[in-house]
Parts: structure tokens; C-alpha cells; sequence
């Protein structure tokens, strides 16, 4: 399988998308997806492909008005239930995402707005069903609902300073931390409110919620910046890796 675009190059492409065709998935890339779903359930999450392709049934059912089109193919980001869970499966859906993206596939990270009776995850102890992240393949025209769905979203959007606190100005960072912030912008966010900020001083790199008020799904979110942040990072020559938490650490190798 031909992977059509770098992670990095997929993280600016990628869009949150709610308008899917009546299109099944081939049978290699939904492989391709499984193996993702794979690698991502190595490090202690239970993400589960539900794929209805060959039957043509599809795999979860959206909320109308908020989505439009069938979707035979979707992941259940199911994992602990604990924050730091909630962290982890927001980190590694992010990986997912970029995957599918790179892919030509078209995805979104959803949270509520779906029938929880039309998937049935398997659930292990202290396990829950965080998620959903359908994929499939975007049509080439918006509805113009699904445009005035993002357009509301995307007008919550947060300046690109407001994600960095630092002692310095944003322009005298780092290349690699300025890349960082403006991928945690181009992010998903589980609860459409961008919650997360990167923190750099005395040369650290944090990441905390900055909302006083928090819900679980925010730490969804914190795992997503995460990523976003790392693969960008990556990009410009710094690779490293996440502690997981509100203080832990971006750790350059």
C-alpha cells in the first residue's frame, strides 16, 4: 500500500470531515487501518475496527443534520477509563487519523454525536467507549449545513499565541516549538474548544489545560495536542516523545 503523504503533510491537510459518499473502503486499506489499530493497541488501548464494507451495512450511525452520507468503516477508541486513559486514546486516535489521511480518506473524531446502540464495543475492566472516529471517503462538495457546522466551529478558534505560554514572544521560539503550537491548532478537539497549551520555559515543553473547569473528554484532547505537537516537532529535525499528564514533559532524544 502506497501511503499518498507524510504524517506531517497529512496533519495540514487533514479537516474534520461530516460529509461522507456512499463509497466502501478496499479491502487493503481497511488492512492498512487494522494495522494501525494494531500498533496503537500495543501500548494498552483497545481500539476496534468495525468495518461493513463487503455486506455494504454501515459501521455507526452519525447524527443527521450534523452528518450526511453512509460511513462502512469506523474505529471504537475504546480504553481505560481513567484520565490518563482519556489522554492516551486521544493521543493515539490522533495517530489513527493522520494514518487514514495519508491514506486519501477522510475522517472525524466524535465524540457524542452518534447512535452508542448502533456500535457494540467489547469492553474489558475499567474500559469505556470514549469514542468514534468513522472513515471514509469525503465528497467533493460540502453540503451547506456541513459548511455552516464548521464554520461555527472553526469561528471558537483561538488566536495562535493564545496556545503558547512563554516568557518570550512567540517569534523568538524555537522553530520546532512554533511548528509544534500551530499543530496543536490544526488539531481535532474532542469538545470543540481547543483546551490545550503548550508551555515552554526554561527550555521545557509542557502541555496543560488551561480551562478551570474540566471534563474528562478534555484530557481526549491533551493526548491529541500531544501528538499533533510531536509529529510536527519531528518534521523540523526534533524527534521526542510525551510523558503522559498535565505536567509530563516533551522529552527530545
Amino acid at each position: 500500500m502506497v501511503i499518498k503523504m507524510t504524517e506531517y503533510e497529512a496533519l495540514q491537510k487533514r479537516i474534520s470531515v461530516r460529509s461522507f459518499r456512499k463509497l466502501p473502503i478496499p479491502p487493503e486499506i481497511v488492512a492498512e487501518l487494522q494495522s494501525c489499530v494494531d500498533e496503537c493497541n500495543a501500548f494498552g488501548l483497545h481500539f476496534q475496527l468495525v468495518d461493513g464494507s463487503g455486506a455494504g451495512t454501515p459501521a455507526v450511525k452519525l447524527s443527521p443534520g450534523m452528518f450526511s452520507g453512509e460511513v462502512y468503516t469506523c474505529v471504537l477508541l475504546v480504553g481505560p477509563s481513567d484520565r490518563t486513559g482519556g489522554e492516551m486514546v486521544g493521543y493515539f486516535s490522533e495517530k489513527l487519523i493522520l494514518r487514514a489521511v495519508s491514506l486519501g480518506l477522510g475522517t472525524c473524531w466524535v465524540a457524542g454525536t452518534f447512535d452508542k446502540k448502533s456500535v457494540s464495543p467489547d469492553l474489558g475492566v475499567d474500559e469505556k467507549l470514549w469514542g468514534v472516529v468513522p472513515v471514509g471517503y469525503a465528497t467533493e462538495k460540502t453540503p451547506v449545513l456541513q459548511r455552516a457546522i464548521r464554520s461555527r466551529i472553526r469561528a471558537r478558534d483561538r488566536k495562535l499565541q493564545d496556545f503558547v505560554e512563554s516568557d518570550y514572544p512567540f517569534a523568538s521560539l524555537p522553530a520546532w516549538v512554533r511548528a509544534g503550537v500551530e499543530a496543536v491548532r490544526l488539531g481535532p478537539s474532542a469538545v470543540n474548544q481547543q483546551p490545550v497549551n503548550i508551555v515552554f520555559r526554561d527550555g521545557l515543553v509542557t502541555a496543560r489545560l488551561w480551562k478551570e473547569k474540566k471534563n474528562e473528554m478534555m484530557y481526549n484532547d491533551l493526548g491529541i495536542a500531544k501528538y499533533q505537537f510531536q509529529v510536527a516537532a519531528e518534521a523540523l529535525g526534533v524527534r521526542g516523545f510525551w510523558n503522559f499528564g498535565e505536567t509530563g514533559e516533551f522529552i527530545p532524544e
